[in-house]
């Protein structure tokens, strides 16, 4: 597509019905592409449709302000949700806490609007060319969005992928970055190339016979995709004998669970389910135990370890702990070995630490969030080695983050995640929380056991299936079977290196591109 026709049919379409469709576009993809719905062949429709508008988008602005209202729409059908944990638990206003979560999403949205910007400035002409640019630059804003100001990678495109095609070879050998980069350059080349076809097409015939030419490829890609995602992973293999473990979802309501009176009615319960527990390995949730370790009864703890040693067991609990005046989220092993620790690196801004508290000072007037100012933990902290195997340990979102779990190996041969997603109520923050753990344990060949205040609790294999899971907002304990795995896919050893080189290959041939052209026409 040349400028001057993609310039020409931008300016015959109205600015606001251009925005109002990238919204529109933005809101279906999160809210049908990702889980609990996870229809996820929507993704590629959606960002065709972004890539059809930008490639029309007369202007760079233009194009900038598309990638806007699709990510803005796209952000608050996907994540709004932050909005529960500042009204239902923090004590903020609603409208406040809406107000909050919309400009939360506004900042997200800059990403896009930043990918698509340049996607519009450099105007490939080819359809592989600009499929492959806009691609690039997407992903590249990804990655920033998933590192810069502590990062957040909630509804990382290829993350949609996990269900058709785990075990996914793409994923790991270059990660959920890489997965989305396919997503992307496949409804970029759809856009282009199905625009291009009716551009060039003189009557009716070949008007249909251009879309169902695209149609063709489209069906064409995914079924490559599919069989090429089929293929397994053979990058691991058996690490130790199998275990019997022990998920344990307390389904403690958040509303009650730092209230003192129910303090001891919380230790009632996890002593009830530990002793019921029947596995070598017992894992309790994030902060199980509502204080820190110094403040519980010794006795409570030494029961505890008595049930555990009964059972020739090892425990696993979530609970504060606190070191000359600092405090940390932190996981705690005791039972027949010895007691380990890991403390929870990644911390979540505004939840367990309050970062700009001068500029924020509003925000944190009409916020209380109990225990929001713990210390992170050191990055280099020694495994938690149990039953014979190494535990890749994550607390709550830091499973959300492929640096936070590759940080783990090729050491670990289980991941681990204690969470409580009931912060955020019934919404669809638990079902994508999963499908994170889920793309987790498929790029890095390793089994992934999951243990939620409540839910989503459940184990994940090693190539990204939900073999067993709790239901949601119930009282219970999960009992499986696991093998650790031992061994280094390619993604956990270069991370997202691979991806990146090929990102700014993208943006450096889109803007060499634009230059010339420039040059050329000076």
């Amino acid at each position: 597509m040349t400028s001057d026709e993609g310039s020409s049919v931008g300016r015959g379409l109205p600015t606001l019905l251009t925005l109002s469709s990238a919204a529109f576009a933005g809101a279906l993809t999160a809210w049908l592409g990702f889980a609990p719905v996870g229809w996820w062949w929507f993704p590629y429709l959606g960002f065709a449709a972004l890539a059809a508008l930008i490639a029309r988008a007369p202007t760079v602005r233009r194009g900038a302000l598309l990638g806007f209202a699709f990510g803005l729409a796209y952000f608050l059908a996907g994540v709004s949700w932050v909005r529960v944990s500042m009204n239902e638990f923090g004590g903020m206003p609603l409208l406040l806490a809406w107000f909050s979560a919309f400009l939360f999403c506004a900042f997200l949205a800059l990403y896009p609007a930043l990918a698509c910007a340049f996607a519009t400035w450099t105007r490939a002409r080819s359809p592989v060319f600009f499929a492959f640019v806009f691609a690039s630059a997407w992903t590249f804003a990804e990655y920033l969005r998933a590192h810069l100001f502590t990062g957040f990678e909630w509804l990382s495109v290829g993350v949609s992928q996990v269900g058709p095609f785990a075990p996914s070879v793409i994923a790991t050998l270059l990660g959920h970055f890489a997965m989305g980069f396919v997503v992307l350059a496949a409804g970029g080349y759809i856009a282009a190339a199905g625009a291009k076809s009716l551009a060039e097409a003189n009557g009716a015939v070949r008007r249909r016979a251009a879309y169902w030419l695209a149609a063709a490829q489209f069906v064409g890609l995914l079924c490559f995709l599919g069989l090429f995602g089929l293929t397994g992973n053979a990058f691991t293999s058996q690490s130790g004998k199998l275990i019997q473990v022990s998920l344990l979802q307390g389904n403690v309501p958040q509303s009650m669970k730092w209230e003192p009176e129910k303090f001891v009615q919380t230790l009632q319960l996890y002593e009830k389910l530990v002793s019921q527990a029947k596995g070598e390995l017992i894992i309790l949730p994030e902060t199980a135990l509502p204080a820190p370790l110094s403040r519980i009864p010794p006795e409570y703890i030494e029961k505890l370890r008595g049930i555990a040693f009964s059972k020739n067991a090892n425990l696993l609990i979530g609970v504060p702990v606190e070191e000359n005046g600092k405090y940390f989220n932190a996981a705690v092993s005791m039972g027949v070995e010895d007691i380990q620790q890991y403390r929870k690196v990644h911390l979540v801004p505004f939840g367990e630490y309050m970062p700009l508290r001068g500029p924020l000072a509003w925000f944190y007037a009409n916020l209380t969030i109990p225990m929001s100012d713990f210390t992170a933990g050191d990055p280099a902290q020694s495994p938690i080695k149990v039953n014979g195997q190494t535990l890749g340990i994550s607390i709550c979102y830091e499973d959300a983050f492929a640096r936070d779990v590759l940080r783990t190996m090729p050491d670990a041969t289980l991941l681990v995640n204690i969470s409580n997603d009931a912060w955020f109520g019934k919404s669809a923050a638990a079902e994508q929380h999963l499908q994170l753990a889920q793309m987790r344990a498929i790029e890095t060949g390793r089994p992934m056991l999951r243990a939620n205040n409540t839910g989503i609790t459940a184990v994940i294999d090693d190539k990204g299936h939900v073999t067993q899971r709790l239901e949601p907002w119930t009282e219970g304990i999960l009992e499986a079977t696991v093998q650790g795995r031992k061994g280094a896919t390619p993604y956990s050893m270069w991370g997202d290196l691979p991806i990146l080189l090929i990102c700014i290959a993208g943006i450096g041939i889109g803007a060499a591109q634009r230059l010339r052209r420039g040059s050329a026409t000076a």
